[in-house]
């Protein structure tokens, strides 16, 4: 269950501020052009890192909105209502399912439910964008969910590690 107040916590606003800048800046600043009209990207990485360490809501904000502005900002403007609910669920599932535990079977779990998320989710919107081209975008986006993985697995053990008061938002493991 959600916390009442979370969504108007001024720390958990700033919290998914700052990760929906983050999440900008690494989608935004480097764009790998795929044969179908979309890009790879490292965006992945943030979204997942930020429902691993933060929970569902803000994991599901700041992916979502993070990487659509991205897209608003780029030549891929098209993608963007696509990027807003493809990348809002991987934020959440992320956050649900490893539910503030560290354990690697957790994350590796969420990375996999993530990942199917975006792989079906950019197959649908493609073929609803170019049609049946859209089976060429399968390849990239296994790449760039592979990336977001092997970045935001690490980061969040080193985070939590140099940082081990790391606040989770969300739903609590013991509110279970």
């Amino acid at each position: 269950m959600l916390k009442r107040d979370l969504l108007t916590d001024p720390r958990t606003l700033a919290l998914t501020g700052v990760m929906t800048a983050v999440i900008f800046a690494l989608t935004r600043g480097v764009q790998i052009p795929t044969p179908v009209g979309g890009y790879v990207h490292l965006g992945d990485a943030g979204v997942l890192f930020s429902g691993f360490a933060f929970g569902p809501v803000v994991g599901a904000i700041a992916g979502a909105l993070g990487t659509a502005l991205a897209d608003v900002t780029s030549p891929y403007a098209q993608w963007a209502p696509f990027t807003l609910v493809i990348h809002g669920l991987m934020g959440f599932a992320a956050g649900m399912i490893v539910r503030g535990e560290g354990r690697i079977w957790r994350l590796l779990v969420a990375s996999l439910v993530a990942g199917v998320i975006l792989i079906a989710g950019y197959f649908v919107a493609g073929l609803l964008l170019v049609g049946m081209e859209a089976a060429l975008e399968i390849g990239p986006n296994v790449s760039q969910i592979v990336a977001g993985v092997l970045v935001a697995v690490p980061l969040y053990y080193a985070v939590r590690q140099a940082y081990p008061p790391i606040v989770w938002h969300g739903v609590s493991p013991e509110e279970d």
